[in-house]
């Protein structure tokens, strides 16, 4: 993932978070898009993942790594819910890489899902 997609939202300053909560667009792009810029970000040893731009802002919607296993869970819940057990395992996969990192044993991505 190079860059981060962009949203569009029609008035953004007006969402709220139970807004956001029920959208199902927002679900499929956040399931989607999680997993991969949390990748991207393991990759570069970035602090945030960044998921989205709102619209042409330059405003990303970002993930800080402490938060990177909480929603890699939620996104997990969502796949097993889908049945797609080949995002589940990939999605397991960055889990377990960061909890790796957090004990200090520096863990590169062999396999990835964003490149084959």
């Amino acid at each position: 993932m190079k860059k981060p997609i962009r949203a569009l939202f029609d008035n953004p300053e007006l969402l709220r978070s139970e807004d956001v909560a029920k959208s199902e667009i927002l679900k499929a792009l956040l399931k989607s898009h999680v997993p991969l810029a949390i990748e991207n970000a393991i990759i570069k040893k970035k602090i945030y993942a960044s998921v989205f731009e709102i619209n042409d802002s330059k405003q990303f919607v970002e993930i800080h790594k402490n938060n990177w296993i909480q929603a890699l869970e939620t996104c997990l819940v969502w796949y097993v819910e889908d049945e797609d057990y080949e995002m589940c395992n990939y999605i397991k996969n960055l889990i377990f890489t960061i909890q790796d990192n957090k004990k200090g044993n520096k863990i590169s991505l062999q396999q990835n899902k964003s490149n084959g």
